[in-house]
């Protein structure tokens, strides 16, 4: 069996806890590591710490970006412009203008490029979709996702990950994945820190004609992950930690219906190793429009957040 080669660049606390070990399941997937600030440590594959060295030793097909968000854009250009296929952590960049002249490059050089927005993999989304009876029939969404994280402001500003960075895509992909139709005019509510123009929470609201949509997003704020979907004649609540599902737990689903509850467990699922098979799936066909389409279309919504004031 040939192996498709990744090159994880960086060693973010997220690849550590939950890619690498998503992927050490995946028979069809090698790996290396290439990592600047850590020492090379054979055991957990760090084999590099210099990219170029990396590349030319290493020949990924597909390298994946896992650095601070202020360095998205930097690394990508770089290396789609060398003539690699690349993903890239959640967010893809900061700014749509860099979002879309990294379309171009990947598009230019015909190479895959798509933006690690993984949530939605999930098995338990299949089977709220069937208790909807098709996401269509959904009349309004909900979703919250509060985190007590309470780094300094001047660490936020650095690494450029406010709530706003780190949490829009979240916002954007619902939108895109469950109200489907054109959208009419977002809503945006910003809590800044103090003093700065770092966003410590938002709220959004949009509609489309059939359906609409509240997001709750913040820092310093008690732990809250769901997202409830709101039918005719249902409520669908999510399991907890929706955006983040434990790869090796049974989840729950709470069905509501004439003033009744019932429980519907999902089996464990890990929506990290569906998001690669579906890349490898991708890349081997040679079908890069599909993460195209996603990345424009997130990248315009966060946009548009972003320029709420």
């Amino acid at each position: 069996m040939i192996k498709t080669k990744i090159l994880f660049l960086g060693y973010s606390s997220f690849l550590r806890r939950r890619v690498l070990a998503a992927l050490k399941k995946n028979k069809k997937i090698d790996y290396s590591i290439c990592s600047k600030s850590n020492k090379k440590n054979l055991n957990n594959k760090i084999f590099y710490n210099n990219l170029d060295e990396a590349l030319k030793k290493f020949e990924p097909d597909i390298v994946y970006i896992s650095k601070i968000n202020s360095l998205h854009y930097k690394f990508a250009k770089m290396i789609l412009k060398k003539g690699y296929n690349v993903i890239v952590d959640k967010p893809v960049t900061l700014k749509i203008k860099y979002t879309k002249e990294l379309l171009k490059i990947a598009k230019t050089k015909k190479l895959f490029f798509a933006e690690a927005v993984l949530f939605n993999y999930h098995r338990v989304f299949k089977v709220i979709k069937k208790l909807c009876g098709g996401f269509k029939n959904v009349k309004h969404i909900q979703s919250n996702f509060n985190i007590p994280f309470y780094k300094n402001p001047l660490q936020i500003k650095k690494i450029e990950g406010d709530c706003e960075s780190d949490m829009s895509p979240y916002a954007a992909a619902i939108i895109r994945l469950f109200l489907d139709e054109k959208k009419k005019k977002i809503n945006i509510y910003k809590d800044y820190y103090k003093k700065t123009k770092l966003v410590k929470n938002f709220n959004i609201t949009t509609k489309s004609k059939k359906s609409s949509y509240f997001g709750n997003f913040a820092f310093q704020r008690e732990y809250d992950q769901e997202i409830i979907f709101y039918t005719k004649d249902k409520i669908i609540y999510s399991p907890k930690r929706i955006f983040a599902l434990p790869p090796n737990k049974n989840t729950m689903i709470i069905l509501k219906t004439k003033n009744k509850i019932k429980k519907i467990k999902v089996k464990k699922d890990d929506c990290i190793e569906n998001f690669f098979n579906l890349v490898l799936n991708k890349v081997k066909n040679n079908k890069y429009s599909f993460f195209y389409e996603k990345i424009l279309q997130d990248a315009k919504i966060r946009n548009t957040i972003k320029k709420f004031n």
